[in-house]
């Protein structure tokens, strides 16, 4: 099988959509011969055979923003952000994938990944993968932009499509709900969680303390700051705690600026003050030893498709809040404390609960720590591979 894979979503800064992209197609070029699957890359004007040293695979466009390589990504993401220049990038990637089927004798049988959502133009075989859908659900959780384009298109890419992937088993139902999709038309390929979360050492904990001057206890949310994060409700809850206990464990926010939801003058004298403090992007390798340095971590997201830092935090051995709605409770089980995103009192006990009860800590961390071995990339490549063979 041929599989042209739309590697975009590497072009940018990581987000979720960009490290699933990343992860499984390291597999799948890792695999090639033992499954049989010549995979391709489509990446700007360019369709060509990818390896493992394809420069998209081998590293992350991370860090905090000081490199000029950052700073290109940077100014690609704005770019990708304006309506009028996106529409022109897509059409060179349509036109792109038009003449290479031209070209190729063996194209006419290739079949199209679009791992993240909106399907170019291809009229042969092809599979996109779904993450979400909360710009249905919570338009006023996104620019407008972003919600017209997947308005416009989502609806048209779901139907041509030969199967449609998800992250999790509440992915596929809202499909279904909203867009009366078949479940037998329906793959779930759920994310993994990279090894390395599981087993970071004490060098890099100390490393990572190190260069963020870091404290010895600290509160942790990680992910992009913008509305559907919910973090002004996770600020306000922090805010109530006693003085003593925010200046002991203050909270922590790592993730590149998204948009909307300015931080109210109560965070920001807590910021003046280092009770909370703002990272922005970090380095991708600093990640694991960050995690596992937190007293506990809490994403109250009030819509994910899957909610991967809830997985990373647990696989580091670091309790978890979470939302009790959607893919995070289904992603958390019975290993997080569960709370109701829009509830400060809630996410306060929780907080509480966690800097006080030290047993408490300690059952979350060992059932986190079990709940995330569940979800592996070589299991999820195999889950892709099935879907792809469906096709």
């Amino acid at each position: 099988m041929q599989l042209i894979v739309n590697l975009q979503p590497l072009m940018a800064p990581l987000t979720g959509v960009g490290h699933y992209t990343r992860e499984l197609t390291r597999i799948l070029v890792s695999k090639n011969a033992s499954h049989g699957i010549n995979v391709h890359g489509l990446a700007g004007p360019n369709i060509s055979p990818l390896n493992s040293e394809s420069s998209l695979l081998k590293e992350s466009p991370c860090s905090s923003g000081y490199s000029s390589k950052s700073k290109a990504n940077g100014a690609l993401k704005r770019y990708m952000r304006n309506p009028l220049t996106r529409h022109v990038y897509r059409a060179a990637l349509t036109y792109r994938l038009q003449w290479y089927r031209l070209q190729k004798p063996d194209a006419a049988e290739a079949v199209y990944w679009e791992p993240n959502f909106i399907r170019l133009p291809w009229q042969g075989k092809s599979v996109i993968t779904v993450h979400d859908l909360s710009h249905k659900r919570f338009p006023e959780y996104h620019p407008k932009e972003r919600v017209s384009f997947l308005n416009r298109n989502l609806e048209n890419s779901l139907k041509k499509a030969d199967r449609i992937n998800v992250v999790s088993e509440f992915t596929a139902e809202e499909l279904t709900t909203l867009y009366g999709i078949n479940q037998g038309r329906i793959d779930i390929v759920p994310p993994g969680v990279s090894e390395r979360f599981f087993y970071s050492n004490v060098i890099d904990q100390q490393r990572v303390i190190a260069k963020y001057q870091m404290p010895s206890h600290y509160c942790l949310s990680v992910g992009t700051l913008e509305p559907r994060k919910n973090l002004n409700r996770l600020i306000e809850a922090f805010l109530t705690l006693p003085p003593e206990q925010q200046r002991y464990c203050p909270l922590i926010l790592v993730g590149m600026q998204g948009w909307g939801d300015a931080i109210s003058p109560e965070a920001s004298k807590a910021i003046n003050a280092g009770r909370i403090r703002l990272l922005g992007y970090i380095a991708d390798e600093d990640l694991p030893a960050l995690y596992a340095n937190a007293t506990f971590f809490a994403y109250l997201s009030l819509y994910e498709g899957f909610g991967m830092p809830i997985v990373e935090a647990m696989a580091a051995g670091v309790p978890v809040i979470t939302s009790d709605r959607g893919a995070t409770r289904e992603v958390a089980s019975s290993a997080a404390l569960c709370v109701d995103p829009e509830n400060i009192e809630e996410i306060r006990a929780a907080m509480i609960l966690l800097l006080e009860d030290n047993n408490k800590s300690k059952q979350l961390m060992y059932a986190g720590k079990e709940r995330a071995g569940q979800f592996n990339w070589h299991h999820s490549f195999e889950l892709l591979v099935s879907s792809l063979k469906r096709v």
